[in-house]
């Protein structure tokens, strides 16, 4: 006969948390020439969703709603600083009014939450950097849904985006095809 597995302890079960892993790689010196921007939409979707909000972070500085939503002086995340203003701005760029629905998109495309430091609150992906827009074509939604557990976040491994060679303001690449 075989015997039952004993159930795990408090203390066993708490050890068996999902962590969040943010292994940061530097894409800020990565050539247009290096990547394929047109990758052909899925799902009826014209424009993915991090071109949109590559647009929508494009057009808050411009439109003067960097109070409510801007990127890091950085370049290398951004943060909504008022999120009851941001849910108005929403519809304007995606088929969504709720800052939920739009959380659940950042994590579908493999975004990070910032939970501490100066960037506390804001997300960040690797490929997705101010005014190079071309490194956002990469970025792919996650086929498989969530497991049903919410994975802790894990403040000891978040990249210190201060510490790193801030972002240009222009993107280089675009000057330069522009004064040839």
């Amino acid at each position: 006969l075989l015997e039952e597995p004993k159930p795990l302890a408090d203390d066993q079960h708490r050890q068996t948390h999902i962590v969040v892993q943010h292994n940061y790689h530097d894409h800020s010196h990565d050539s247009r020439s290096w990547y394929q921007e047109e990758h052909p939409a899925r799902g009826g979707v014209t424009t993915p969703f991090p071109l949109k909000l590559h647009e929508m972070l494009e057009n808050a500085q411009v439109d003067g709603h960097e109070h409510i939503v801007s990127w890091q002086p950085h370049g290398r995340c951004f943060v909504v600083h008022k999120p009851k203003e941001f849910v108005e701005l929403l519809p304007g760029y995606f088929k969504l009014s709720k800052l939920a629905s739009f959380q659940r998109q950042l994590n579908l495309y493999g975004f990070q939450r910032l939970t501490r430091g100066r960037d506390r609150g804001g997300y960040y992906h690797e490929l997705f950097l101010r005014n190079k827009v071309f490194l956002a074509h990469s970025i792919q939604r996650v086929k498989v849904k969530g497991t049903g557990v919410r994975a802790r976040s894990n403040p000891d491994q978040e990249p210190d985006l201060w510490t790193m060679e801030w972002v240009a303001t222009t993107d280089a690449s675009t000057d330069a095809s522009a004064s040839t």
